[in-house]
């Protein structure tokens, strides 16, 4: 071999490694949150982080303020009368989770539910779930028809297909039997991600109810092949919304024209059928956003919009909303909350101090999520750019995280040796030493339908800035999910 031959292959090969070195280091802080020197050089050049704790009186202190909860299930009415007070005002109540497959969230939120129900007259759920795949689970819940089990399957979303929520659905239902309708708990959606799940609602809905339905008024399942979505470019994209658009405005043109016919076939499933078309235009409107801040606020403020919608219909009754904590808590994505907002704010402005949220923390434990079959960084990067082009799912199963040795807040919460307790962060607020401590930003585990390690799963977020209170539970397992070891969407 030639010297220049050797000395330009010897300059092209270091080029490719500096150039490979980087696109991993790139996507390794980027998607990972690993620092973009690795941990151990970081480690040796970064001056080290000193530990955030309290001092043992203001931990005592801190004690004091927190209220014991013995059990995830037994609904103890005595054990959850520190609630009383504190949400005697509220009529929209918000339950987030700091991951999507906690057993103990979701039974402690199953068991907040039936207390609300039983002694503040609580009697509509809504969970974050598709708006028209929640109306089977509400047919059962009131009425008994179908199954459970498959009615909770169409939901959309498989994060909720558990024992634990099945159980609840199961409870709602006996606990309607005998009632008049009034006093009876209703189960909704309130999301707007999937037109398919809408589109399939009306289509069983018209079919039904018009003889001869033409189901080419339909708008299109466009969103059920993700695959063939991705094929589109721009100009694709654009020519399928408008499509559907139109297609909408005369789909709704031709129900609301045969509004007193199906009407006086069934009032409340032609409510329904106008919501379901509001929520696929939501859809329509939203599916093309792809700016994070837009996009979110965009489902956020909708998904406000329809809990208002449920409450419209049924009075101004009373909600409890099951939901991630970042949808639950007030915040946003800027400073000066104006571009993007998650859920919590936009029903805090439509209610003000009529809604009351609680988050949930945790400090180490077991959850389930979608995660990928190894976490070598080529492997993930060539399942990542797959992704762009077709779906590349993950199997669902359990996943574990250790305390993080940052998460100063729940280290701290750990250290009062109560296994589960709820506290309300306007009571530490009476304590300027505890305010301070809580009122920071601190890093805490908050996954959601997928986890891929540890850092990926870590948020920096002020609990106390989202939240009227916090559910603390130390250890966490695994939701029993009917999904484990399948490939979900």
């Amino acid at each position: 071999m030639k010297p220049k031959t050797k000395k330009r292959l010897i300059i092209s090969v270091i080029i490719i490694l500096l150039l490979g070195t980087l696109i991993t280091r790139i996507f390794a802080m980027a998607v990972l949150g690993e620092p973009f020197f690795g941990d151990t050089l970081t480690s040796i050049f970064s001056k080290k982080e000193k530990e955030v704790s309290l001092d043992e009186q203001s931990l005592s202190k801190l004690k004091t303020l927190i209220h014991t909860i013995q059990s995830t299930t037994k609904v103890d009415t005595a054990e959850l009368s520190f609630l009383d007070d504190k949400i005697k005002n509220a009529e929209v109540i918000g339950l987030g989770e700091a991951t999507h497959g906690t057993k103990e969230f979701f039974e402690l939120k199953a068991k907040l539910f039936k207390y609300l129900v039983v002694k503040h007259n609580v009697k509509l759920f809504g969970i974050e779930a598709n708006f028209g795949a929640c109306y089977d689970i509400n047919k059962y819940v009131i009425y008994g028809e179908g199954n459970a089990k498959e009615a909770l399957s169409k939901n959309g979303y498989w994060v909720w297909q558990s024992q634990e929520v099945l159980d609840l659905i199961e409870w709602m239902r006996n606990y309607n039997i005998g009632k008049p309708k009034e006093a009876q708990t209703q189960f909704y959606g309130y999301d707007m991600q999937s037109a398919t799940s809408e589109i399939a609602w009306l289509e069983r809905y018209l079919s039904k109810s018009i003889p001869n339905f033409d189901k080419s008024l339909l708008p299109a399942k466009f969103d059920n092949d993700a695959n063939k979505l991705k094929e589109l470019d721009d100009i694709g994209l654009e020519k399928l919304q408008k499509e559907n658009q139109d297609k909408l405005k005369k789909l709704e043109a031709f129900v609301t024209s045969r509004e007193d016919f199906l009407k006086s076939q069934n009032q409340y499933d032609y409510i329904f059928a106008q919501q379901s078309m509001k929520v696929l235009g939501q859809k329509l409107s939203y599916f093309r956003n792809k700016d994070f801040d837009t996009a979110y606020n965009f489902r956020d403020k909708s998904m406000a919009e329809n809990i208002k919608w449920i409450r419209d219909i049924n009075n101004d009754a009373k909600i409890m909303l099951w939901a991630h904590n970042g949808h639950i808590g007030k915040g946003s994505f800027s400073d000066d909350f104006k571009s993007g907002n998650w859920m919590g704010t936009h029903l805090k402005d439509i209610y003000k101090d009529k809604y009351y949220n609680i988050g949930f923390s945790f400090s180490e434990g077991g959850f389930v999520a979608q995660s990928p079959s190894s976490t070598n960084i080529f492997y993930l990067m060539y399942s990542f750019g797959k992704s762009l082009f077709q779906d590349e799912l993950w199997l669902v199963s359990d996943n574990f995280v250790k305390p993080h040795p940052k998460s100063y807040l729940t280290n701290t919460f750990s250290k009062l040796e109560t296994p589960i307790f709820f506290v309300d962060l306007k009571e530490i607020s009476s304590d300027k030493k505890l305010e301070d401590f809580v009122n920071r930003e601190y890093e805490h585990y908050e996954a959601g339908a997928v986890y891929i390690n540890e850092k990926s799963a870590l948020w920096t977020t002020n609990l106390y800035e989202l939240f009227d209170g916090i559910i603390y539970v130390d250890k966490t397992s695994p939701a029993e999910n009917f999904k484990k070891g399948q490939y979900a969407k």
